[in-house]
């Protein structure tokens, strides 16, 4: 976890979750550029700590915050929110994005209930909780984005992952 006081006046923060590679890391390299504070998670700590020092090497007038977050589980999630306000105040929050998911390419009968659990705990459970927890301060704001990021399968599908994938579609806020 980053814990150096901020670069540049708070203004907007960007959360991000699953940002420890792809599409998740890609976008908060963008938003690094176009935000003054990013708010960077994933399961992995290695992961973040790459993602923090590549956003660095970018842009060093960034402020960010890496901090490890499974976003199925709610304290977690609480804690990372608790970290964002603490850090950057509680109305500055002006971007989510919901990017973890977790995929397992293989048919229904031969998916365990683990593995099942898994997905919708990660895909379902994490945006509704990230978004749950962020929405409070967007509301105060008047003025918030809410970005859920879906695999292309939701749409095209790949062995039994479509089902999901498009329930999150359906999700949408």
């Amino acid at each position: 976890m980053n814990a150096l006081p901020p670069k540049k006046t708070q203004n907007r923060t960007a959360i991000i979750t699953g940002d420890g590679r792809g599409i998740g890391k890609e976008t908060a390299i963008m938003l690094s550029n176009h935000v003054e504070n990013i708010v960077v998670c994933s399961r992995t700590k290695n992961e973040i700590d790459i993602v923090v020092d590549d956003i660095e090497e970018i842009n060093d007038q960034v402020n960010i915050l890496g901090q490890r977050c499974d976003v199925s589980i709610s304290s977690q999630v609480n804690s990372l929110m608790t970290a964002a306000v603490d850090r950057f105040g509680s109305d500055s929050i002006d971007i989510l994005v919901n990017n973890a998911g977790v995929a397992f390419d293989k048919k229904l009968v031969d998916t365990s209930e683990d593995e099942w659990d898994q997905t919708i705990d990660t895909n379902l459970k994490g945006a509704f909780l990230l978004t749950k927890a962020a929405l409070p301060h967007m509301i105060q704001r008047k003025s918030g984005i809410i970005l859920n990021v879906n695999s292309g399968a939701g749409k095209t599908g790949f062995s039994d992952y479509r089902l999901t994938v498009q329930v999150s579609l359906d999700l949408q806020v």
